[in-house]
């Protein structure tokens, strides 16, 4: 009869029990950190184009455009214009080393400015070629009044004229480094020797209202002249405007980068799109950094640093207002194609090509538009050919209906020989690859990569496969992996007699 009465006593207990026990702890998030960084800085961009002050407010026009960036104008950029024009607003023509940056955080006008760092050159519109003056002829370049002299570094040799004779010297050290004094010293084949000095400072010739941000003192035979110069843009450009895509299951990305260095980005997501606007700038083949500073009518501050790999863009990180933010792997991934997805076709990834076996030797005499293409190559690399020579065969590499040019130096060795590949145009040749230790013959191989045809080189009795990866063919062949030549041979076999009995001079 107790029982029921124990039970009774006991519940009520239970429950004191059960709501007495503590909750179990909670477990505290940790906000990810927040990682702040600057905005990136391209060292050493070069530009030129038109250049307009007055009223404090300055513009610059890049060449064969229409596109004006505001320009912060220091002291001594405003006292460089007053000298070669007394005139406001009047337009010059500017060479200069500078940067597209984003404004001021209180500046709500622009979406972007350029800083002008270091001015080489300007003129009054009537005393200047302006932009159809080529800048990728000369290393540098200098001139004087009084007397009249006129002095030019392409490659490794200097060109110097008075009104009494021109004079070719060969350059010991053209290093130029546009920040630094420069001491070049050469001599002629009379054995006269000219030593040019070049340093970084402001020289004028108010006369034809025109300046140089070099002065060039030279010390020869003739004694001492002294003059203004400019240094040149001797750089083989690797081509980074063009249609770009990131293409997944869930959206299509479109990056367009223009000459007039303005950038679009496309993005739709579903029924979504977003598109975003700005700039780019690079002074790297394997570098481009993206601004993009407008979304429809809101103004932003956000960076992509683009790394190039071929025909590839790729990047991590998006940096907005400081605040980096990292991509979930493998990160953002942009392939070049020849139009926007969804506007044209886009680039194909292989063309059908049919081949006919054939053996294909070096002619017996030069080929003279080879030759001029190869002795082009070492004048922009500023490198002496001496007494290098080469020899050469054509064949169509990339499919596009016009022959390629591949060459092959006489710097030969037990390892190979060293070959240039140039790309045939309509109006010339345009170096394509260098490929070092390369035994002749050559077979065209049935594989494509970027529509260039594979290459099958033999080393030590086995055969290895060149791929293009859309820039080059790759500059080593030492890390290849071997393959069976029967399984990939076309049957075109180029310097099909090995290597060339006869060679011919580089220089014309």
């Amino acid at each position: 009869m107790r029982l029921p009465h124990l039970l009774l006593l006991s519940t009520p207990l239970f429950l004191a029990v059960a709501c007495s026990t503590p909750p179990p702890p909670q477990v505290e998030v940790k906000p990810e950190p927040v990682i702040k960084q600057d905005f990136s800085k391209i060292l050493e961009g070069n530009f030129r184009g038109q250049f307009r002050l007055g009223d404090g407010k300055a513009y610059f026009k890049t060449c064969d455009t229409n596109k004006e960036f505001s320009v912060h104008a220091k002291a001594a950029l405003r006292n460089i214009y007053e000298q070669v024009t007394s005139t406001k607003l009047t337009p010059v023509y500017i060479e200069f080393t500078g940067e597209i940056v984003f404004p001021s955080a209180k500046d709500k006008k622009s979406d972007a400015i350029m800083r002008i760092d270091r001015v080489h050159h300007m003129a009054l519109a009537k005393a200047s070629l302006q932009c159809a003056k080529p800048v990728d002829t000369f290393l540098f370049k200098a001139k004087g009044e009084e007397p009249y002299w006129r002095l030019n570094i392409n490659g490794q040799k200097l060109f110097f004229a008075t009104k009494a004779r021109n004079q070719v010297y060969q350059v010991k050290d053209a290093n130029f480094q546009t920040t630094q004094i420069n001491n070049v010293k050469s001599i002629n084949e009379e054995g006269q020797r000219l030593n040019l000095t070049i340093e970084p400072g402001h020289c004028y010739n108010l006369k034809n209202k025109e300046y140089w941000g070099y002065t060039a003192k030279i010390d020869s035979i003739w004694g001492e002249l002294k003059g203004c110069g400019e240094p040149g843009w001797p750089i083989i450009e690797q081509k980074i405007t063009g249609y770009y895509l990131n293409k997944t299951a869930s959206k299509i990305a479109n990056l367009t980068f223009n000459e007039n260095y303005t950038v679009e980005y496309h993005e739709k997501m579903g029924k979504e799109t977003i598109i975003k606007s700005g700039f780019w700038k690079s002074n790297s083949p394997n570098r481009v950094v993206v601004m993009l500073t407008r979304q429809g009518d809101k103004t932003i501050r956000e960076e992509l640093i683009f790394y190039r790999k071929g025909l590839t863009l790729s990047t991590n990180q998006i940096n907005k207002n400081n605040i980096v933010t990292y991509f979930e792997p493998p990160g953002l991934i942009f392939n070049k194609m020849n139009a926007r997805e969804g506007v044209e076709e886009v680039t194909v990834k292989r063309i059908d090509r049919e081949f006919t076996a054939q053996g294909i030797s070096p002619k017996a005499e030069v080929d003279l538009e080879v030759q001029k293409a190869v002795n082009q190559y070492f004048k922009i690399h500023r490198t002496d050919p001496k007494n290098t020579k080469f020899n050469s065969v054509k064949y169509d590499l990339n499919g596009d209906g016009i022959k390629d040019a591949i060459v092959l130096l006489d710097w030969c060795s037990k390892s190979g020989c060293e070959m240039l590949i140039f790309e045939g145009r309509e109006n010339g040749y345009r170096f394509s690859s260098r490929v070092s230790r390369i035994h002749a013959p050559i077979i065209i191989a049935k594989t494509q990569h970027y529509l260039w045809q594979s290459l099958l080189i033999e080393k030590d009795t086995q055969w290895f496969k060149l791929d293009f990866d859309g820039i080059s063919y790759p500059i080593h062949t030492r890390d290849l992996k071997g393959v069976n030549k029967q399984d990939y041979s076309t049957g075109v076999i180029l310097f099909n007699q090995g290597t060339p009995k006869s060679w011919f001079p580089i220089k014309m």
